[in-house]
């Protein structure tokens, strides 16, 4: 089974291993780009080592450039950005009970009681509300925009993943049925009136394989 993979990266890049290794043909054509436009240092160097640093994507735990020695907590979105943080060095003290960037910073508001958090954040993302004893920086980091894509992989797949919802809305709505990587995801899916064939039980490239997999042994995808 042939599966889009729509997430920006490299060929043989983390997602489109994760299908092979699960036995899917992974057919890389990329519908989004990224840009870093600040690697957010002096702002994450300014955080201590009670101060909470707030990454909910993969892209922007390899853009933190800033290596230093007052190594704040870190609180992430997902599996995937966990494993990312920690092969970083990364303190990773809080992982989303949701699986998304809202229920992260809900588990923060009850957990975090004073001191500062910083979130680099997409531009595409908005900025978190601080709460009392609690001060919220929201620094851009980069840049997400929709990028020209050769439409013709329609035609040459059987499922189209998707890991953002800024590749669900590069894509528009297609003939093809979507595997969701969460609930942000599913839920950008449901403003365009589509419902996933599968969503991933958790937010990582592995669950989203495996669920693709699974899903296609008792259901196999179909184009609407």
């Amino acid at each position: 089974m042939r599966v889009w993979v729509t997430r920006d990266e490299e060929p043989e890049g983390p997602l489109s291993r994760a299908f092979s290794v699960v036995g899917l043909d992974a057919v890389l054509e990329p519908v989004i780009a990224r840009r870093l436009v600040d690697d957010c240092a002096e702002a994450i160097r300014n955080l201590g080592p009670d101060d909470w640093l707030v990454l909910t994507s993969v892209y922007a735990i390899e853009a933190v450039a800033c290596v230093h020695s007052r190594i704040p907590r870190v609180a992430v979105v997902g599996q995937e950005t966990r494993r990312a943080a920690e092969a970083k060095g990364l303190r990773v003290q809080q992982v989303c009970s949701g699986g998304t960037r809202e229920s992260l910073f809900e588990d923060l508001r009850s957990r975090v009681k004073h001191g500062t958090i910083c979130y680099p954040r997409s531009s595409e993302a908005s900025a978190p509300k601080a709460w009392p004893g609690v001060e919220v920086l929201s620094p851009v980091m980069y840049e997400t925009s929709a990028r020209a894509f050769d439409r013709e992989v329609i035609r040459r797949v059987d499922v189209v993943s998707v890991a953002s919802p800024s590749a669900v809305h590069a894509i528009g709505r297609v003939e093809l049925p979507f595997a969701s990587i969460g609930p942000t995801t599913s839920a950008a899916l449901g403003t365009l009136g589509i419902e996933p064939w599968v969503e991933a039980p958790q937010r990582s490239f592995e669950s989203l394989a495996t669920a693709v997999a699974d899903r296609a042994k008792t259901a196999p995808p179909s184009k609407r």
